[in-house]
């Protein structure tokens, strides 16, 4: 595939206004609920991510465990054919308007798509069988200058060719962006004993899930354009309990308490069991000082998701692990006894 680079003394104007007309199209559509971005069009243009999130969940985005990594704030999609690209080109790179550097530089545009260095009527002898692929902005992303850091000027790609350029759309790219989209239920756990404003100092605290209560969520993110597609998958793996304070134990003493293969986490409080009372929970914490004069200890419960993905191809990988954590605001007393739910 040939690449398209603009001479670094001219490159800065038309990618100004090739970044301008980006911001006019919405690049993302959504299956299997609704979506902020719109519902799927009959009329999707080729530049159209879409995403199945049948099986996401409804809860909040997760937060990744990895300091240099998060999704690509912008990527190179199919935007146009030759005559919409030659339509584009003459509203937005007019010589005439401009002086010096930024008019040699659209002249050079007008050269390398139009006049034969190389391609001539914006290749117009190969539609249909590829199209120009250009920047598209995340909307995602809250940084403009991220949000803009896709400045590769148009590139020819034929039909059901993958480009090698970093941020082209691609089954790993794909699933990235599905990967943003993931949701997972809130971090809910129960506690035994029950009253978060009722723990006591050396009596061990239960903390248990349910069956079920934490299942694997997927999105499949495709460009039905180009046949590719990726379904990005986040399984629970550890509930990780950090008690607010070193004046505690976790149960284990690692604090990481691994998920059942039924979406459980540890073992209800054995109500009624003589032994209870004295037995170290398989997933808990005991609190070795008491809160004073009304404060509280943050307990923080957060549940780690492994994160893997499959795509078209046969391609597939993992992607860094996240979590999502609700904090607890808990009160430690000094009592010699208390009766548990």
């Amino acid at each position: 595939m040939r690449r398209l680079i603009l001479p670094t003394a001219l490159a800065v104007p038309p990618l100004l206004l090739l970044a301008a007309g980006t911001a006019a199209a919405d690049p993302l559509t959504r299956t299997g609920g609704s979506s902020e971005h719109g519902d799927v069009g009959a009329a999707a243009s080729a530049q159209d991510v879409t995403f199945d999130e049948s099986d996401n969940g409804d809860g909040g985005p997760l937060t990744t465990t990895a300091r240099n990594w998060s999704p690509p704030p912008c990527w190179y999609a199919p935007r146009w054919n030759p005559d919409q690209l030659n339509e584009f080109a003459e509203e937005a790179w007019d010589p005439s308007t401009e002086t010096g550097t930024a008019a040699s530089a659209l002249g050079w545009m007008w050269n390398h798509y139009d006049s034969g260095e190389p391609y001539t009527d914006f290749n117009a002898e190969e539609a249909g069988n590829g199209m120009w692929w250009g920047p598209v902005e995340n909307p995602s992303e809250p940084d403009l200058l991220e949000r803009t850091s896709c400045s590769e000027i148009p590139f020819w790609v034929e039909n059901g060719v993958v480009p090698d350029v970093e941020n082209a759309l691609s089954p790993q790219v794909l699933a990235e962006l599905a990967y943003e989209r993931i949701r997972v239920p809130d971090t809910e756990v129960t506690f035994s004993p029950a009253a978060l404003d009722g723990q006591v100092v050396n009596l061990p605290t239960w903390v248990w899930a349910e069956s079920g209560d934490y299942d694997q969520v997927a999105v499949t993110a495709t460009l039905e354009s180009w046949d590719i597609w990726a379904t990005t998958t986040a399984r629970p793996t550890a509930l990780t309990i950090e008690p607010g304070t070193p004046d505690a134990e976790t149960h284990p003493a690692s604090g990481s308490c691994p998920i059942n293969e039924d979406g459980s986490i540890g073992t209800p409080y054995p109500a009624g069991d003589g032994d209870g009372e004295d037995a170290i929970p398989p997933c808990g914490l005991t609190y070795l000082r008491a809160t004073h004069d009304a404060a509280s200890y943050p307990l923080t419960a957060s549940i780690t998701w492994s994160i893997a993905w499959e795509g078209s191809g046969g391609t597939g990988g993992t992607l860094p692990d996240a979590t999502f954590a609700t904090t607890h605001e808990v009160q430690v007393n000094e009592i010699q006894s208390i009766v548990r739910p």
